[in-house]
């Protein structure tokens, strides 16, 4: 029994994470049985692992292909297509969440923004307050834009080994 529970616990994982981030908790079952699977399994595989139809299975999988959470894969002499989840991190946390954060980021300041236009001419103490509380935000913002570029841009390894050195040399002071 301790093999199928370790399958149940990680694919209920992935669909909790995939209902935290707003998606279909359907996509989480089906990337936690690819992510498991050790050769590429077909549609009807994936539907009967995971108890959805073969509609809801296709429906999901081209909308998982499209945002790179799943691959499809031909077979030579096989007209079925197969599909394997995407395991690298960078893969997932970009197709995942970074996408939606950096829509955030972006809506954030041009709201920010459209919200100084308005203080243009608006003088006193209360306008004076709000600036500084806009001006802080967009700095923190654009920072939160930085971060994440790198993010998208780097190989995970690269943004792991930056972080360990920073904080190997923050230890050090």
């Amino acid at each position: 029994m301790g093999i199928e529970e370790a399958k149940k616990i990680v694919m209920e994982h992935f669909a909790g994470a995939a209902r935290r981030f707003g998606f279909n908790e359907l996509y989480g079952y089906i990337y936690g049985v690819l992510f498991l699977a050790s050769e590429p399994m077909s549609l009807g595989e994936i539907a009967e692992t995971t108890g959805y139809s073969l509609s809801h299975v296709s429906t999901a999988l081209k909308f998982m292909e499209r945002i790179g959470l799943v691959v499809r894969i031909k077979k030579p002499g096989d007209k079925k297509a197969y599909y394997r989840a995407t395991k690298l991190l960078r893969d997932w946390r970009q197709a995942a969440y970074y996408g939606k954060i950096m829509e955030d980021i972006q809506q954030t300041r041009a709201n920010l923004e459209r919200a100084l236009r308005e203080l243009e001419g608006e003088e006193g103490e209360e306008a004076e307050s709000i600036r500084e509380s806009i001006t802080f935000a967009m700095g923190r913002n654009a920072l939160a834009e930085r971060i994440l570029k790198f993010l998208i841009e780097h190989e995970d390894e690269e943004v792991l080994e930056r972080l360990l050195n920073c904080l190997e040399s923050d230890e050090k002071r």
